[in-house]
């Protein structure tokens, strides 16, 4: 036989032994390489976990554990793959498992693989007797003792367990193995996953848009774990960064007061942990701009009835003095579009504000009320302008028409006949309507506190529509009134002007605006007379007379004084030189003189006033004209605007210097004054005798008619009980 089929029974298990021994190898060192990676991983992770490590050591660290894992793969698996089985060598293996060999097995090999054999003294017999007694003892022994199969089921069991470990942290904890392979393998910086979950308030999708300038804060609620301690850490668009705590608020929120906002940037949060703080993601906050007014121009028209023009107010003037009833017209130019705009007064909306442009808006409206106007503008992202350009107006009413009405020459004592001077001046800055004059009868049968007659108005002649100024003078009489004693008449005066009266129910929605007007009408102080009997009526004019004539006689009592006193200093003039002190006696009674004059000014103004009621109630004479006007209120007036002042300069000189020549004239022109005075009150005491002679008799005509009105009666009830009838009343007194 062949020695290679000789020897195939003990090469043939031999080398399926071999190939068995290097994969129980290779599958040992496999499992090796996935327990040290597996272990290798789970102190990367732990490490890196609990420390948060940056990319440096998360770069070392995997470094070591490639060169930890590829060197267990190298020893365990590549080595052994690339190893050459050598038949020898497990020969002499089995060998030194199996003493009971020999060395038959090792030389049975090397005989059928040719190894060490010697030609020249090897037998062929001796080496097929040899290689068979191998087979035969091969035959007779477990060649599975070599590969220790108990301890290949450990490894492989061991690198079971690693991979189900491994897949068991997969299925449970997939975040953090995702974060793993992203941050310990990718070399990615990504976050751990985390228990705690952090909302803050307003931000959406990570993102948050903030007014520039605005205050700005963070508010974070932490959901589910709520950490010991949040930190704010923040990166400006201009690089600079910034860390800051953040206060504590309640069970589970974080606050944080940042200030005013000055530019885009972003912040995450790091959350107190054991270790390294556990950051969060990057949210974005960006800083815009409020909406606001660039450019504004104001245009007003005023009403219609004014006739004005329309205008418009400078550039940067944004307060004005306009008249009501004026409508305006507000064009603004904006920063930037906006989606929602309003005129605003007193936060109440006025007036829809319409866009004019991409970026403008206009509002055109009638002011109700004084007050600063703004516009309230919103923009896409909800902001509001919060420092508005803000519009003063002042509105200014068509001030009433000014009323000026008097009766020259009446007094509260009128008779019915008389006839009233109206004397009316009226004005208005845009122009009179209509001027009225209003009376109101109150008769003597009424009750005291009865408004009397419907308000009657005249309209006064002579007024153009339109015109600014009107003065009238005109004689009105009372007797289309059939007035009677005891009833009252009050007069006077309305203008009313083009301006539209002022809508009551729209002014009542306003009532903080004071300077609202009622009606463009303009009044007069009313008069109110009292229609007496003409005795009556002269009966308070004598009396009058009487009091300011006694009033005369003090002034005449006071000016003799006066005369003595300048009588006095003139002989002591005379006797001695002038000295300082006469001149300042001088002074003193050029002043006194003068004031005389004043005090007769107010006594001829009273006759006067007497002599125009009389006037006026159709009550003066020629021989009244004459006693008041010639007799007593010229010389009054001569003395006052002549006499007393040519006396006074002369005192004046005097005091000045002294001068015989001088004083004899001034002695004989105080001397004039007092005659001339004498004459007016020896008219007044001649005229005052013959009214009270007039007065009795009428005293007497008076009570002749009541005594004929009594002696009536009495026939009447005589005629009656002559007849049998009883009269209806008794007699309150015998005639």
């Amino acid at each position: 036989m062949h020695r290679a089929e000789l020897a195939k029974p003990v090469l043939v298990p031999l080398d399926k032994l071999g190939r068995a021994l290097r994969r129980q190898v290779v599958v040992q060192g496999l499992c090796r390489t996935v327990v040290v990676a597996l272990a290798a991983a789970l102190v990367q992770l732990m490490l890196d976990k609990l420390l948060v490590l940056g990319l440096g050591p998360r770069v070392a660290m995997l470094a070591v554990i490639v060169g930890l894992v590829g060197r267990e793969l190298w020893r365990g698996v590549l080595s052994p793959v690339t190893m050459r089985i050598d038949l020898n060598d497990i020969a002499a293996v089995l060998e030194r498992r199996h003493p009971s060999l020999g060395d038959q097995l090792v030389s049975a090999v090397a005989f059928s693989t040719g190894a060490g054999e010697d030609p020249a003294r090897d037998s062929p017999a001796l080496i097929e007797r040899t290689i068979d007694r191998a087979r035969g003892r091969l035959s007779d022994i477990r060649l599975d003792d070599i590969l220790r199969l108990r301890r290949h089921r450990r490894f492989v069991a061991l690198g079971l367990g690693a991979l189900a470990v491994a897949a068991a942290i997969t299925l449970l904890y997939p975040g953090i193995v995702r974060a793993y392979i992203a941050r310990d393998l990718a070399l990615r910086d990504v976050p751990w996953p985390s228990r705690t979950r952090l909302v803050l308030e307003g931000f959406s999708d990570g993102r948050l848009r903030w007014p520039l300038g605005d205050d700005f804060s963070l508010v974070v609620t932490a959901e589910e774990e709520v950490p010991r301690g949040l930190r704010a850490e923040f990166e400006f668009a201009s690089a600079e960064t910034a860390s800051r705590e953040m206060a504590r608020r309640g069970q589970d929120q974080f606050v944080l007061d940042f200030g005013p906002l000055g530019q885009s940037m972003k912040v995450r949060f790091a959350a107190w942990k054991i270790g390294v703080d556990e950051k969060s993601d990057w949210y974005y906050v960006d800083a815009v701009h409020r909406p606001s007014i660039r450019e504004v121009r104001v245009r007003i028209a005023p009403p219609t009835y004014a006739g004005l023009e329309p205008f418009s107010l400078a550039s940067g003037q944004t307060s004005a003095d306009i008249l009501r009833g004026s409508r305006v017209r507000i064009e603004a130019s904006l920063s930037k579009p906006v989606v929602a705009s309003a005129l605003k007064c007193a936060d109440q909306t006025v007036a829809e504000a319409a866009p004019a442009d991409n970026e403008g808006v206009v509002a055109e409206f009638v002011p109700a009320q004084s007050g600063t106007y703004y516009f309230d503008l919103e923009d896409a992202d909800g902001l509001h302008d919060t420092n508005p350009v803000t519009f003063a107006i002042r509105l200014v009413s068509d001030t009433p028409p000014k009323v000026r009405f008097s009766l020259p020459g009446a007094g509260e004592m009128v008779v019915s006949g008389a006839v009233l001077n109206l004397a009316v001046d009226c004005e208005d800055n845009l122009g009179l309507r209509t001027v009225e004059l209003l009376s109101r009868v109150v008769r003597s049968g009424d009750a005291p506190q009865s408004p009397g007659e419907p308000v009657q108005a005249e309209p006064l002649p002579n007024l153009s529509p339109g015109q600014t100024r009107y003065t009238i003078k005109q004689l009105w009489p009372l007797s289309p009134l059939a007035l009677k004693p005891s009833d009252r008449v009050s007069l006077q005066v309305r203008a009313i002007d083009h301006q539209p009266p002022i809508d009551q129910s729209f002014a009542a929605s306003m009532p903080q605006d004071r300077t609202a007007q009622p009606t463009p009408v303009g009044e007069s102080v009313p008069y109110n007379l009292n229609v007496v009997t003409p005795e009556e009526l002269l009966a308070e004019l004598s009396r009058r007379e009487n009091e300011w004539r006694r009033e005369f006689e003090q002034i005449i009592k006071a000016q003799e004084q006066v005369n003595g006193r300048i009588l006095d200093l003139k002989d002591m003039a005379v006797r001695e030189e002038a000295s300082g002190s006469q001149a300042v006696r001088y002074g003193q009674e050029e002043r006194t003189q003068r004031q005389q004059a004043g005090r007769l000014r107010t006594v001829a103004r009273q006759f006067e006033q007497v002599l125009a009621e009389l006037e006026v109630n159709q009550l003066a004479t020629g021989a009244v004209r004459r006693r008041l006007e010639t007799g007593v209120i010229v010389p009054l007036r001569k003395l006052i605007g002549t006499d007393i002042p040519a006396v006074a300069g002369q005192i004046e000189r005097l005091s000045n210097r002294f001068d015989r020549q001088l004083a004899d004239q001034l002695e004989e022109a105080q001397r004039e004054l007092v005659r001339a005075m004498y004459a007016v009150l020896a008219n007044m005491l001649k005229w005052e005798g013959f009214d009270e002679a007039v007065g009795l008799l009428r005293d007497i005509i008076r009570l002749q008619g009541d005594l004929n009105d009594e002696t009536q009666r009495s026939l009447e009830r005589e005629i009656e009980a002559l007849f049998g009838q009883q009269p209806t009343s008794q007699p309150t007194s015998q005639p």
